[in-house]
Parts: C-alpha cells; sequence; structure tokens
C-alpha cells in the first residue's frame, strides 16, 4: 500500500466518521447527553455557562447541522493544511 492511497483511505475514513457523527449528533440531541441524564436523576440543575460559544448546537436542527459542518470544515482544514505542509517538508529533505 502506498502512502497516497493509505492517505485517501484515512481521509475517507475521517468523512464517513464525521457524516455519521453528524446525523448521529441530529437524531440524538432531543434525549440530552449521559451528564444531562445524570444530573436530572441526580436532581441537580444546569448553572450558568462560564462562555457562550457562537453557535448554540442544541436548539434546532439546521444550526446543529450548520455547527457540525463548520466545525467538520474547520478541522478537515487544519488538518489537511498540516499534511500539505509535512509533505512538503518531507519532500524537499529527500529531494537534498
Amino acid at each position: 500500500m502506498t502512502e497516497k492511497t493509505l492517505l485517501k483511505a484515512i481521509v475517507g475514513i475521517i468523512i464517513l466518521f464525521a457524516v455519521g457523527l453528524v446525523f448521529y449528533f441530529i437524531f440524538s440531541a432531543p434525549y440530552g447527553d449521559g451528564l444531562e441524564k445524570t444530573m436530572e436523576n441526580a436532581g441537580v440543575e444546569e448553572g450558568e455557562p462560564v462562555y457562550h460559544a457562537p453557535f448554540d448546537y442544541g436548539e434546532d436542527y439546521v444550526t446543529a447541522f450548520f455547527a457540525g459542518l463548520l466545525g467538520f470544515a474547520l478541522v478537515f482544514g487544519v488538518s489537511y493544511a498540516y499534511f500539505k505542509i509535512a509533505g512538503k517538508k518531507k519532500e524537499s529533505k529527500e529531494t537534498k
């Protein structure tokens, strides 16, 4: 397996995972997460947040979808830039 094929497989797996995670989140959001359920069962009220994120991903499906899509695009872009720079450094070392 060549390095390029391996990189394509990794990118494909990351994309499938990201898309699956977005759909999982969309369908699981109304039920709350484990921490919320535990707090409800213990009778603990949620406190005021320390930080307000620019996107609130829990209000409806559309904002949740776009927040997930934006997060995926940012992570993918940063990862792509990192591997592109790392590839150029490796290439320049091989030519010396």
